[in-house]
């Protein structure tokens, strides 16, 4: 028993689950395009994800001293962009377009504007659309050399859908965090309140299931199966709380992508 909750800490803290999401997301993405088998543009999306997270999470902390950041960590985050690196040269130029924009919006992310000695991370109400839209663009566009298969305005409702997505799955964690988080971060609980940010979550993702009528050119049980995904991730929001542990967002919230693509594989092979 202790050695599984020691493996399932490291899973959590090394962000090989939010990793496996990221590209949970990008693969629902991909079988929506019915886009031809790329395993370099996979190991990229997961790759990249670990390497993202791992340096936004300890890059200052390594830097500061090596000791704080485990073996393993550093192990799994330079083993991650040794292949990352090999699997970005064996993807078409605008996807490697999309994988440098997201790089410097990490780098963007993390350090200070040197006149004001804020990052994008610590700027007021702006943390949740980055995060929101950087997953967008690893898990959705960068499967741009594909989205010709879609007429423009399929290939539009789907990228707004996909940020929807992400920025309602963000709202748990910034419940959760109320209470820690610098009152200069201005993030939605903070600046409307726990209820009206579960609303307006609520909101959007009933904004999202009208969107799927518009969407006429993907599979119905495909629509079934992400207005289910919307229920899923409409009650982890309702459930949300200051109190609830680490594991319900770490784990479940975030984990919510992974359900989607098992159920959207199981179902795709039934129907």
């Amino acid at each position: 028993m202790k050695l599984l909750k020691t493996l399932y800490s490291f899973y959590l803290l090394s962000s090989l689950h939010v990793s496996f999401a990221v590209w949970a997301l990008y693969k629902v993405s991909f079988i929506y395009f019915n886009s031809t088998e790329n395993l370099y543009l996979d190991g990229l999306v997961f790759t990249s994800s670990v390497v993202g997270y791992n340096v936004i999470k300890y890059g200052s902390m390594f830097l500061k001293n090596k000791t704080l950041v485990s073996k393993e960590i550093i192990f799994i985050t330079f083993s991650s962009l040794l292949i990352g690196i090999w699997c970005f040269f064996y993807t078409h130029l605008l996807t490697q377009v999309v994988f440098i924009l997201s790089f410097i919006l990490v780098i963007f992310y993390i350090i200070p504007n040197p006149s004001s000695k804020i990052n994008l991370r610590n700027s007021n109400g702006v943390k949740i659309f980055l995060v929101a839209f950087s997953w967008t663009l690893v898990s959705y566009v960068s499967l741009t050399s594909q989205m010709n298969i879609l007429e423009f305005n399929q290939n539009v409702i789907l990228g707004i859908q996909r940020f929807i997505f992400v920025l309602v799955a963000t709202i748990p964690f910034e419940i959760r965090d109320i209470n820690i988080d610098d009152s200069e971060l201005g993030t939605l609980p903070q600046r409307f309140g726990v209820f009206k940010s579960k609303l307006l979550g609520i909101l959007l993702l009933t904004l999202n299931t009208c969107l799927l009528y518009f969407v006429i050119e993907i599979n119905l049980i495909f629509k079934i199966i992400e207005f289910f995904i919307y229920l899923v991730l409409g009650y982890a929001l309702l459930i949300s709380s200051t109190n609830k542990p680490l594991s319900f967002t770490r784990f479940w919230v975030e984990g919510i992508p992974i359900i989607w693509i098992f159920t959207l594989l199981i179902l795709n092979q039934i129907f």
